[in-house]
C-alpha cells in the first residue's frame, strides 16, 4: 500500500510541473508611445501559445472593461473576425492574428474595448489597433512597427513545491526503512 501511494506522489508531482497553462506577460508600444500591457493563460507550442484564457489588457495603464475578454482571429476567407478560429498569438511579432474584445465578435456587435493584431497583408493590413472605451483613448500602427513582447512569468512556488514533495518522499523513505 505504501509502496502505491509513493508511486502515485511521484506521478502528480511530475504532472503537476508539466500540465498546466503558463501566465504570459504581453506588451506592445506603439510608434506614438501608447502602449497596451497585459497577461493570458496559454500553453506555449513552438512560437505560438493555445489554449488562451484569462486575458487582461491594459491601454496605457487603464485595463479594459467587460471581463472575461473574448479571443478571435481574423479570417481572410470571410474578410471578418472568427471566433471558431483559434486567436494566433506568437513570440514572432509577424505571426500575431487576434483580437481581444470584450465582447464575443463576431455575434456580439456590442465591442467597445478591443486590441487587436494582424497580419495579412492581402485583405486586413497589417496592423494593430487598440481602443478604451473607459478613457477614450486609442492607439493604431498601420503597419505595425511598434514593439511586441510575450513571455511566460516565472512561476517561483514551482521550485519550493517539488522540493518540499522530495523532501517528503525522502522522509517516507526513511521511515519505511527504519520500520523494517
Amino acid at each position: 500500500m505504501k509502496q502505491l501511494l509513493k508511486t502515485a506522489a511521484v506521478v502528480a508531482a511530475f504532472a503537476s510541473c508539466g500540465a498546466h497553462a503558463e501566465t504570459f506577460d504581453f506588451s506592445y508600444v506603439f510608434a506614438d508611445s501608447s502602449t497596451v500591457t497585459g497577461s493570458l493563460s496559454g500553453d506555449l507550442n513552438g512560437e505560438f501559445i493555445t489554449n488562451i484564457s484569462n486575458v487582461h489588457v491594459y491601454l496605457n495603464g487603464t485595463e479594459f472593461s467587460g471581463a472575461p475578454l473574448f479571443a478571435a482571429a481574423w479570417n481572410t476567407t470571410t474578410q471578418n473576425w472568427d471566433n471558431t478560429q483559434e486567436a494566433k498569438v506568437s513570440t514572432n511579432a509577424a505571426l500575431n492574428n487576434f483580437i481581444f474584445a470584450d465582447a464575443n465578435v463576431p455575434t456580439d456587435l456590442g465591442v467597445s474595448n478591443y486590441l487587436y493584431f494582424v497580419n495579412d497583408l492581402s485583405s486586413a493590413g497589417n496592423g494593430v489597433f487598440a481602443n478604451n472605451i473607459n478613457t477614450g483613448q486609442i492607439a493604431l500602427d498601420s503597419p505595425a512597427s511598434g514593439t511586441w513582447s510575450i513571455a511566460p512569468v516565472p512561476l517561483p512556488a514551482a521550485l519550493p513545491l517539488l522540493i518540499s514533495g522530495l523532501g517528503l518522499l525522502g522522509g517516507t523513505a526513511r521511515r519505511r526503512a527504519a520500520s523494517v
